[in-house]
């Protein structure tokens, strides 16, 4: 077939055979770009009444819009041979991994959460795979999963049914093919049943106790002998981890209403158990503890003016309940998406990885409040606690207050712990106080528009009651956001910094605010005081050991400065609070790539940009990763992608650089190089740039540029002494004496960073 043209596909190159048809690599003459193209076999198509299914089945498939599924871009014919063309999609076949034997439960938790994913999607628009197994599968560099042919082989995988329940038994190529289809179909598509996504799921069980044990749970040398096997035999008993064994023997059950019910409550299971294999050990002050999850309240008597009491109520409750550090609290963030009305609490539970959820409810009757909370168990699905609230809307604290110490006593948080400003109200002014909740819910949105109105709504709060620290951090909060996320400039942190000021003077305790006082000293406008923002941020959790802020921006700082298996160890205890925080993952991906882990670094990033796909910090950062994994194309295409979330970045222009060096074009490098350190300033750190420049100069063989490239980025925060000891592209300056003497003074501040971790803390 190669040269030859299907339609307007000219065919280049065959990837592989299957029981339905031939797949090759073809040209898409009319868009130019490589697509996959599917010829199906004549005796497939021919299968009774299968030709127009086959056809209906497809042109389902093609309406789903998934990463985890491959997109189908057209169904067609020439003549007798039906074609399908569809995403051309790169990587693995999860076949081939399980060839090299028993995955790790961590990785294959991860996976099967990602096909589970991706299964689900389908379930939900009524669309079922019919034929989940290895060679359908394929693992993407970036860690993702694609399930291929979706929808498509159901038919045939029917039609193999019915013919081994007749009691086919074959030989050679064609009976193999059977065969292995039948390893992974349903008992109840064995019997005539009617077959519903449950039968998907059972599929997804037999791949992942493959992936578990190296070997199917049902090994029959036969098609006759598997099917009686999977009609009769349980599982054998797998090794490993307690969770991945339940899952699987849920997954395996042999009648439907037994098993798991749903591909996204799976996902969510799945989701769960890599969350926890991950975190490992227990760490001091993290997933040893419950988590818990509160969400934004329902409003029973709506009111667009009062809908911000319920984010604002479940904010105020997150912070209240997370201040003790004796509860995995998810932050406000990450709760948002259950706002909208119908909502599951414990499919919502099961989602956000928590033992204890909180919902609840607002009635509001002139200025009389009616509030009705719930805390469930997730596990059993049994209420932990439900109690009423009455109160004016003038002591909107006393009952955030009233709520947070019967919830604590509730789910047995010990005797006297901190409750945020418990001894008195942060304000006396009601109207002070509601425009600090309406500014709460803003900020809470994470987008540039309502972070604004946020900053409005606190300088408003703190114009109506000066002495309202609360709102005080809350606005500096506000404005680092606006200076290190949305409006990158010195403008946000200078405001920032008043707001600092003012908390402290009025409360010096005001965690909030000692964090966004150690966010601001590590920036270029206070020429990244290193020690003065660790030391704040300590403080921070000191004060609150729940808070996420504190933990992440702590890990970030310690990862600069070289202290990299501490930032590791708080980075994983900030990743339990909140295992989809993209900035806590982009940092564990930094902290990664400057131990030499890259593969686990790359891990990472695709895991923030699964979270955020508009990261700035993720999206900048993975070309480096990939750059020192050596994969080009990869990283090309991911400088492509950047480049539309931050055209014009000089920080993409050095890993550009990076890359044509990479492809032998040491010219072309170098000049991409000067015009990213001539051009505007970066959205990032400054320091990255010059690190990636530094790394051009040393492959150019200019150690001189380099070694003072390096030495300005050690003293814009990054002096990070590991990272240049240990980075395998500067190793053409390992003898070269500036570069010895810049190592010798890094590794003198990384000392001191080291002595006053273990003298402070």
């Amino acid at each position: 077939m190669t040269g030859r043209t299907i339609s307007h596909y000219r065919v280049q190159e065959e990837l592989g055979r299957g029981g339905m048809g031939v797949v090759y690599r073809a040209r898409d003459e009319r868009l130019r770009r490589d697509v996959a193209l599917k010829l199906l076999l004549a005796e497939t198509a021919g299968l009774a009444q299968s030709r127009t299914r086959i056809l209906a089945e497809a042109r389902a498939a093609s309406a789903l819009n998934h990463p985890g599924i491959t997109t189908i871009y057209e169904i067609g014919e020439e003549g007798e041979q039906l074609f399908i063309v569809m995403e051309l999609v790169s990587g693995r076949p999860l076949r081939a991994l399980i060839a090299q034997g028993p995955m790790d439960p961590l990785s294959l938790a991860r996976l099967g959460a990602l096909a589970a994913a991706a299964l689900g999607a389908a379930h939900e628009r009524g669309i079922i795979h019919g034929d989940v197994k290895p060679e359908n599968i394929m693992v993407q560099p970036d860690g993702r999963v694609k399930l291929l042919d979706f929808g498509i082989a159901r038919q045939l995988t029917a039609e193999t049914a019915t013919m081994t329940r007749r009691g086919l038994e074959q030989s050679g190529p064609p009976g193999a093919q059977i065969a292995g289809t039948i390893a992974y179909m349903a008992p109840e598509q064995f019997l005539g049943a009617e077959t519903d996504a449950r039968a998907d799921l059972f599929s997804l069980g037999v791949v992942l106790y493959e992936m578990a044990a190296g070997h199917r749970p049902f090994p029959g040398p036969s098609a006759t002998a598997l099917m009686a096997q999977i009609l009769n035999d349980p599982a054998p008993a797998l090794r490993g981890p307690s969770a991945l064994a339940g899952v699987l023997n849920r997954l395996l059950e042999k009648k439907p209403e037994s098993r798991c019910q749903s591909a996204r409550e799976l996902a969510a299971d799945l989701g769960a158990l890599a969350r926890d294999l991950e975190l490992g050990k227990p760490l001091p002050g993290a997933p040893s503890k419950r988590a818990v999850a509160v969400l934004p309240f329902k409003l029973l008597t709506p009111n667009p003016q009062d809908e911000y009491l319920c984010v604002a109520l479940a904010d105020a409750l997150i912070n209240q309940l997370g201040a003790g550090g004796e509860l995995l609290v998810r932050p406000t963030s990450t709760v948002m998406r259950y706002a909208q009305p119908g909502v599951d609490p414990l499919q919502a539970a099961r989602e956000l990885n928590v033992q204890v959820l909180v919902d609840g409810s607002i009635q509001k009757i002139g200025q009389r409040l009616r509030v009705h909370v719930q805390a469930w168990d997730a596990a059993e699905g049994a209420t932990l606690a439900s109690a009423k609230y009455d109160s004016e809307m003038v002591d909107l604290f006393g009952l955030q207050d009233q709520i947070a110490e019967g919830l604590e006593r509730a789910l047995g948080a010990k005797a006297g712990a901190p409750v945020a400003a418990s001894a008195a109200p942060p304000t006396k002014n009601p109207k002070a106080y509601e425009l600090f909740l309406r500014g709460a819910d803003r900020l809470s949105r994470l987008n540039r528009w309502d972070t604004r109105t946020a900053i409005e709504m606190f300088e408003n709060a703190t114009a109506i009651d000066p002495r309202f620290a609360d709102a005080w951090a809350r606005l500096a909060e506000a404005c680092v956001q606006m200076g290190a996320v949305f409006e990158p400039g010195p403008q946000w942190f200078r405001q920032a910094e008043r707001a600092v000021r003012r908390a402290l003077v009025i409360d010096p305790e005001n965690a909030e605010a000692q964090v966004a006082r150690g966010r601001i000293l590590w920036t270029a406008v206070k020429r990244f005081q290193n020690l003065a923002a660790l030391r704040a941020l300590h403080k921070a959790l000191r004060l609150n050991p729940g808070s996420l802020e504190a933990r992440k921006w702590l890990g970030g700082i310690l990862l600069h400065v070289g202290l990299l298996d501490e930032a590791r160890e708080v980075l994983i205890a900030a990743l339990a609070v909140n295992p989809e925080d993209a900035f806590t993952l982009t940092f564990l991906g930094q902290t990664a790539l400057y131990s030499g882990e890259l593969e686990k670094a790359d891990d990472y990033y695709a895991r923030a940009l699964a979270v955020d796909p508009a990261h700035l910090w993720a999206n900048l950062f993975y070309p480096t990763i990939l750059l020192y994994r050596r994969q080009q194309e990869r990283a090309a295409e991911k400088i492509r992608t950047a480049n539309v979330v931050a055209p014009s970045e000089a920080t993409l222009l050095s890993c550009e650089a990076q890359l044509w060096l990479q492809r032998g074009r040491n010219r072309k490098a170098a000049q991409i190089v000067q015009r990213a350190l001539r051009g505007p300033q970066p959205l990032l750190h400054l320091h990255h740039l010059l690190h990636n420049a530094a790394v051009v100069y040393a492959q150019l063989g200019k150690p001189a540029q380099a070694v003072g490239l390096l030495r300005k980025a050690g003293g814009l925060g990054l002096p990070n002494y590991p990272a240049f000891r240990d980075d395998p592209f500067l190793e053409p300056l390992h003898d070269h004496p500036q570069f010895l003497r810049l190592l010798a003074d890094l590794k003198r501040e990384w000392n001191g960073y080291r002595k006053e971790l273990t003298r402070r803390w």
